[in-house]
């Protein structure tokens, strides 16, 4: 969401992000040291100091997530200014000793420049296994729908009452301000 300067474009960039994180962890965003005013640079977001943050459910899944961003002059007439664009995600769940289960990711200056998902080692049939170094195409996820899927698929227990009205506005407000998809 625009902002009237680029720290205020930060924090309502940010404040989405926390809302959805809320529901199923208490954890911390740390944004780039000293980014919050400072464009033409690409800045890092991570959650929990981009350690895995613990889930409640069982058996105990850990949750990472990291992005980068910029803040960008906002050319949607009528708005805010300044506005704050991501440039790359990654959101893993794990098992509590660190296994992956899936990883999204998007970082569009690498070999892979689609969004894709690495899925944890899984047994598909005898003694074959699919490698978690393989890249499976996927659409732009956003971290609402990351936390939707803990919740609905893995059990994760919700910290909020209202989880599933705070993921919709928020996710609902990603789509509304995301440039591609």
């Amino acid at each position: 969401m625009p902002g009237r300067s680029p720290s205020e474009a930060v924090e309502d960039f940010l404040e989405p992000l926390k809302d959805a994180v809320a529901c199923v962890a208490h954890a911390k965003f740390t944004y780039s040291r000293g980014g919050r005013s400072q464009r033409g640079k690409i800045h890092a977001l991570t959650l929990n100091r981009d350690e895995p943050v613990k889930l409640k459910c069982a058996p105990v899944l850990m949750l990472r997530v990291g992005m980068q961003c910029e803040i960008v002059p906002n050319d949607r007439e009528g708005q805010e200014p300044w506005r704050v664009s991501s440039r790359a995600y990654c959101y893993e769940l794990q098992t509590f000793s660190g296994e992956l289960v899936w990883s999204y990711h998007w970082h569009p200056t690498s070999r892979m420049r689609r969004p894709h998902i690495h899925i944890g080692r899984t047994q598909i049939r005898d003694n074959a296994v699919l490698s978690h170094k393989a890249h499976h195409p996927t659409d732009r996820v956003s971290l609402e729908s990351i936390v939707r899927t803990c919740i609905t698929e893995y059990g994760v227990e919700p910290l909020r009452e209202d989880w599933e009205d705070t993921l919709r506005l928020r996710e609902d407000q990603f789509k509304l301000w995301r440039r591609w998809s």
